[in-house]
């Protein structure tokens, strides 16, 4: 777990500067904080030649020798998280313009690492209609498809990206950037769309992603990533929503049995 903060500073020339810092919290995790840390302040550093709208590193501690805990320092990128676009299709068209651009770049990171276990998928507990979930996971079940790595975001979700007047002015969180495939990138707004907004939403990005990739995305990789879901997802997503807007709880899993059904229709 890590707490993230922003500090205001003055140097000497009494221009001030605002800085995030985020600290990992835990004994239990230093080990993968260091690892995160270390990560994510050499993605930030070859981010800052990419003209992404990212931070930019000031300083690293992932041993905590300094700090007392893991930590690191970046630049404040300008914007707030949106969760209520009063023009949700230039929304959904900024969030879908702006994950080619990080696909292209080329930046060493870590490998890719999936998020699932195929042999441990099961249908929601209680669910009504379970069809849809076994041939999704059947699908899944089977070998993933080739790809070329690329550099991936991990985690590229309206909860990492900041606005400025309706205008997508930032991307943070890089700690979990890898070298995989890009498909991967767009299940995994697509889940975070469905939960949080509806199956309709994360369709509408999968067309606008297509249309600015000039590409289609693979069924294999999509379901994979909608799989990701698990009844956990009603615990923390209302968490990081806070007050933000109100949260369906208890239609998750029928947003994602509709979102499942639309992405098994590409498989034919």
């Amino acid at each position: 777990m890590s707490s993230v903060h922003c500090v205001s500073l003055l140097d000497v020339h009494g221009l001030r500067h605002r800085l995030v810092v985020r600290r990992y919290i835990g004994a239990d995790q230093r080990k993968w904080a260091a690892s995160a840390i270390r990560r994510e302040a050499a993605v930030l550093s070859a981010l800052e030649r990419s003209g992404l709208p990212a931070p930019r590193l000031i300083d690293s501690d992932p041993d905590g020798m300094r700090a007392g805990i893991p930590a690191i320092v970046m630049s404040r990128v300008p914007g707030r998280i949106h969760l209520n676009p009063g023009e949700p299709e230039s929304w959904l068209r900024q969030m879908a313009a702006l994950l080619p651009r990080i696909h292209e770049l080329s930046i060493e990171a870590a490998p890719f690492e999936s998020w699932f276990d195929a042999s441990k998928l099961a249908p929601p507990p209680g669910n009504h209609d379970v069809s849809v979930w076994r041939r999704a996971i059947d699908f899944v079940s089977t070998a993933p498809p080739a790809y070329a790595p690329r550099f991936i975001h991990r985690d590229y979700q309206h909860f990492n990206l900041l606005w400025t007047r309706d205008r997508l002015s930032g991307v943070v969180d890089w700690c979990l950037a890898s070298n995989g495939p890009v498909d991967a990138d767009v299940a995994h707004c697509r889940l975070n769309l469905t939960l949080l907004f509806s199956a309709s939403w994360a369709e509408r990005f999968r067309l606008a992603y297509e249309a600015e990739a000039g590409r289609s995305l693979d069924p294999w990789w999509d379901i994979a990533g909608l799989m990701s879901y698990s009844q956990e997802w009603k615990k923390f997503i209302p968490l990081q929503v806070g007050n933000r807007r109100r949260v369906d709880i208890h239609g998750m899993d029928a947003r994602m049995s509709d979102i499942l059904q639309l992405a098994l229709r590409r498989t034919k």
